[in-house]
Parts: structure tokens; sequence; C-alpha cells
């Protein structure tokens, strides 16, 4: 991924939160990624992280319309994926999708009832709605609006340890080709404080 690249979309996501209201915290921390495929319209997305602590982390996420987050899980991470404003289209499965077909159910907590979902069938939140996922749960999301901002809250998550994606070629380090200065502040992995 270029340097324009990550710029552009952080821009992007910059001009979103303005104009939805968001208030940044000084010298905000950007990550911009296309999951190491190359192609960030179609998988792709921008957090700026909000706090990171030992026991807990804040984020809010942006992506342009029909940009994907890929299927994955973590071993211990514990995260509660909130819509905060426009749609979000989640997938779930009880296992790796890439590996089983989907069959049976997922329980998972929505809205803090808790539901069975088939796995791999869709459905989408809306503002205010949050899905809390739970280790081992397959996930996968993108926006189906305008102006879609995913918040995330979660216990703390060992980035090169603790995410399982289903394809093997997603990788979330990948090298940024420096064709012009970053612009943004970033953060390339959550760490402890």
């Amino acid at each position: 991924m270029k340097q324009s690249d990550v710029n552009r979309l952080c821009r992007e996501a910059d001009a979103c939160l303005r104009r939805l209201g968001w208030a940044l915290p000084p010298n905000a921390q950007f990550a911009a990624t296309d999951f190491g495929l190359g192609d960030y319209r179609a998988a792709g997305l921008v957090e700026v992280l909000l706090a990171n602590e030992p026991e807990y982390c804040e984020k809010i996420m942006y992506a342009g319309e029909n940009m994907s987050t890929p299927a994955h899980t973590h071993g211990k991470k514990k995260e509660d994926i909130i819509c905060r404003s426009g749609a979000i289209r989640l997938t779930l499965w009880n296992e790796n999708p890439r590996l089983n077909p989907a069959n049976g159910s997922v329980s998972v907590q929505i809205n803090r009832e808790m539901r069975t979902l088939s796995s791999g069938e869709a459905f989408v939140l809306k503002p205010g709605e949050r899905i809390t996922l739970t280790p081992g749960i397959w996930h996968e999301f993108s926006p189906s609006a305008p102006d879609t901002l995913i918040g995330e809250v979660s216990t703390w998550c060992d980035e090169a340890t603790d995410n399982f994606f289903a394809d093997p070629k997603v990788d979330i380090f990948h090298a940024i080709e420096p064709d012009e200065p970053a612009e943004f502040g970033s953060f390339s992995a959550e760490v402890p404080s």
C-alpha cells in the first residue's frame, strides 16, 4: 500500500468524522490498511485510536461503502462493535469460513440481549446498535450506507498474536511504500501502556 493511499483514506475518515461532529483527541493516531491484499477499496479500514490501556481499548473506525474487513477471529480479545452512524453489514460464523461450510448457529449478544443467528447469514446493525463478539466467533463487516462510523470497545489485543484471518494472504503488518510524507500520526499495533 502506498503512503499516498494511506493519506487519502485518512483524509476521507477525518472528513467524515468532522462532518458527523466527532471531536478527536489532540494528536489523534490514525492507521489505514488494505490488509495486505492490494485493493483498499475492496478490503480496507481506517482506525483512530481513542484509548489504549492494559484493561481496555477504544477505536472509531471508518471504511467507505463496500470496503470490508475480512473474516477473522481473536483468541483472547472480547469486543463490542458499535454502529455510530450509517449501517454496518456483519456476517458471523462458528468456524473458519474458508475451511468449513457455514452450518449451525452462532450465539451472540446484540444490544445486550442474547440471540442465535445462522452461521454465515449477513445482518445489519443500525445507528446505536452494538454486538458483543467473544473469542472464537468469526466475523466480517463492512459499511452498507454512506458516512458509516464503526465504534469498537474491547479488551486489549496483541495485534501480532491474537488476530486470526480466514484468508492466509491477509497481512496487517504490510509495509507502506513511502511515495509521499505521512499526513497523520499513526500507530502500527496496540501496545499496553
